[in-house]
């Protein structure tokens, strides 16, 4: 396994920053979510062309895309829209800077509702299209959508058929979703679906976003657990966490609050790699 930070989760405002943080703190990877505060793929071409020449030009890879598509109710014009333009364009995106991973998410849930049919349906139409253009497509289980838990989630790849959507695990999430134990009990339901895993943790007495070595994850077994199930793969630090917890010490290297969580989240995630 190896370590990826998303680029907003280090600095938001300027990618420079950003990239250059990653190299400081020896990362080789990083995922794209926005760009300078704009999500993808609404940045600009010229924009997108100076990222990735920084990137390049730092020897750094990219990881995977993370645009938001399907984080919307199924009867919003958007969806229609990420099929016939964005989805698309995303795809060409990835081709040229060298992956072929794409995250999405299972569509706004309705309370006390069970999961529509046309949920599956557009997941596995978009899957296709994504996996047409040379792509493979991850949906990853988030509060607000359909799959919210492992298990939500799992139900619907099985449906679509996993050998064409993938799994983007996130216990930090689950447990926001309601998953009392997302490590092992809500895990053990998916472990077969893996096929990215984002890291950050959750702490259900606050109602909030941790950091990595606090809050209901255990990072260290759930690492261990992965790497078991021969889960090769990346490990993608998401921190969400911009305020700084009560308690920690304050490094002297002109970080902000975000900054400094996400190096805090960097050092425990490699600690439970060992190394």
């Amino acid at each position: 396994m190896e370590i990826a930070i998303f680029t907003d989760e280090i600095f938001k405002e300027d990618y420079t920053r950003a990239l250059d943080r990653a190299v400081e703190w020896g990362v080789k990877c990083v995922e794209v979510r926005a760009i300078d505060g704009v999500r993808l793929p609404k940045v600009t071409s010229d924009v997108l062309d100076a990222f990735i020449t920084r990137v390049r030009d730092l020897g750094l890879s990219i990881s995977g895309l993370s645009p938001g598509f399907f984080k919307c109710d199924l009867s919003d014009p958007e969806v229609q829209t990420t099929f016939d333009d964005a989805l698309p364009r995303l795809c060409e995106v990835a081709g040229e800077w060298g992956t072929d991973l794409i995250t999405c998410f299972s569509f706004k849930r309705r309370p006390n509702e069970p999961v529509p049919t046309e949920v599956v349906d557009r997941l596995g139409m978009a899957a296709d299209k994504v996996r047409d253009a040379g792509c493979r497509l991850v949906v990853e289980n988030v509060s607000a959508c359909w799959g919210a838990t492992g298990v939500e989630t799992g139900e619907i790849i099985r449906q679509v058929g996993h050998e064409r959507l993938g799994l983007c695990w996130d216990p930090g999430n689950a447990a926001r979703g309601g998953a009392e134990v997302p490590f092992p009990d809500d895990y053990d339901t998916i472990k077969d679906l893996v096929d990215h895993v984002h890291v950050k943790n959750y702490v259900p007495e606050l109602q909030g976003w941790g950091l990595v070595d606090e809050g209901v994850v255990d990072w260290q077994v759930q690492v261990q657990a992965l790497a078991q199930d021969q889960f090769d793969r990346l490990l993608v630090i998401e921190t969400h966490l911009t305020e700084r917890p009560n308690g920690r010490s304050i490094p002297t290297a002109g970080m902000n609050s975000l900054e400094m969580n996400t190096y805090d989240n960097l050092l425990a995630t490699r600690a439970c790699l060992g190394v």
